[in-house]
């Protein structure tokens, strides 16, 4: 059975860089571009009307930005398709990642890359053929933030939970590892599977794989992981709710 190529719209402000793009896509042989624009205006309803596999969507554009058409498009399609961003400057590498990307490619395109980036896409789909949402809210996703000294990359298995100090959250790992990076909780939260990961209360989300315990008294969440214990704060009334969640957990499995 002849295999379908992976279906592709292509969002760029400029003529020649949208042809280049275009080209160097079907070239591999794994993809088609099946509409594009040059419009940023237009895009989320070319993009609706096409539904493709995968978006490659320009970050600096007149009057919109790569970001701006992602919000609404997030707003309006559900499910929506795998973004790659593509751009001349590196340094939106962190924000596209936190809006999780599937891949960030600098221009000019390295037709390598492109391949190896399409083949990645063909290995997820053909592994589960369902997976059309966000890869950021995938729990084997690793994460990318900007921290204090750099870039940091996550693996939500490893989280045994995150708290908030301020405009920055801080990453607690069974290895005893902490990582504090310049994202708010609630914007971590939302890249998080929220099948393991249970907001705490207001500074605490914690990887329910790992709870051992509720302290009720002490208004704490006993975790477990390596054989190493844990603890952080749970506020009175989320208790319950997670609780109902643990149960709920259980019952599915």
């Amino acid at each position: 059975m002849k295999k379908r190529k992976i279906r592709a719209v292509i969002i760029e402000d400029e003529q020649e860089a949208l042809d280049l793009l275009s080209g160097l896509v079907e070239e591999t042989g794994l993809a088609i571009v099946t509409g594009s624009t040059t419009d940023p205006s237009r895009a989320v309803e070319l993009i609706a009307d096409h539904e493709p596999d995968i978006l490659f969507l320009d970050i600096r554009m007149p009057r919109l930005s790569g970001f701006d058409i992602l919000n609404e498009l997030r707003s309006k399609m559900n499910p929506t398709p795998f973004v790659v961003f593509t751009t001349a400057y590196d340094e939106y590498a962190i924000k596209a990642f936190e809006y999780a990307a599937f891949d960030y490619l600098l221009k000019p395109v390295d037709p390598e890359r492109l391949q190896e980036m399409l083949m990645r896409y063909s290995a997820i789909s053909r592994s589960d053929s369902g997976a059309r949402n966000w890869p950021g809210h995938n729990n084997d996703k690793t994460l990318i933030f900007r921290a204090i000294t750099g870039v940091v990359f996550i693996d939500p298995s490893e989280v045994v939970f995150i708290t908030a100090d301020g405009n920055y959250s801080t990453f607690h790992f069974a290895s005893g590892r902490m990582e504090t990076v310049t994202s708010l909780l609630g914007t971590i939260e939302d890249l998080l599977d929220e099948t393991h990961f249970f907001r705490a209360g207001r500074s605490c989300i914690l990887n329910t794989s790992c709870l051992a315990r509720i302290d009720g008294k002490q208004q704490q969440c006993v975790l477990m992981k390596n054989e190493k214990e844990f603890r952080c704060e749970i506020a009175r009334d989320k208790i319950k709710p997670l609780l109902e969640f643990m149960k709920n957990k259980v019952t599915e499995t």
